[in-house]
């Protein structure tokens, strides 16, 4: 059976999703300011994941130091970093002026739900289903990624 995925790269993927969509409801920022706007939220967000989680294994296990706590779930959590990678590969071709702005951000839209669809399969397959029912399951999360950011954007 396949490893199950960390949640860190579906949790980026929607962060950095919802990141793209709230900065380009304007219609006014630029592809760099996108980008760096993904960059910047994706490091916070994972430097609180890390501290977050050492701070509470550091509790339940005070004999470990904390340099290795920190080396360990910062391996753990750094899905939430790799999610920004694909998305941001169209907002550097904005930013260089390969793309306008409005291809850049719609194809880091496009990215991320490609992302979306990846991890939502991977779990399927991790689950054991088949290619179909791995396939649908993808969908699905598509949908549900697509809900969270959405809603993500109207409390922000």
């Amino acid at each position: 059976m396949t490893e199950a995925p960390r949640s860190g790269g579906l949790y980026g993927t929607v962060l950095v999703l919802a990141v793209i969509i709230a900065l380009t409801k304007s219609g006014h920022a630029e592809a760099h300011i996108i980008l760096g706007g993904v960059i910047v939220t994706s490091l916070v967000f994972y430097v609180v994941h890390v501290y977050a989680d050492v701070l509470a294994r550091r509790v339940s296990d005070p004999e470990r130091s904390w340099s290795s706590l920190t080396r360990e779930i910062g391996h753990e959590e750094i899905a939430i970093v790799e999610a920004a990678i694909l998305p941001a590969i169209p907002l550097v071709l904005g930013t260089i002026g390969v793309l306008d702005r409005e291809a850049a951000s719609w194809s880091a839209i496009g990215c991320g739900l490609v992302s979306l669809f990846g991890w939502g399969a991977l779990v399927g397959r991790a689950l054991g289903y088949g290619t179909l029912r791995s396939l649908v399951f993808g969908a699905l999360n598509i949908a549900l990624g697509g809900l969270m950011v959405v809603l993500k954007v109207l409390v922000h």
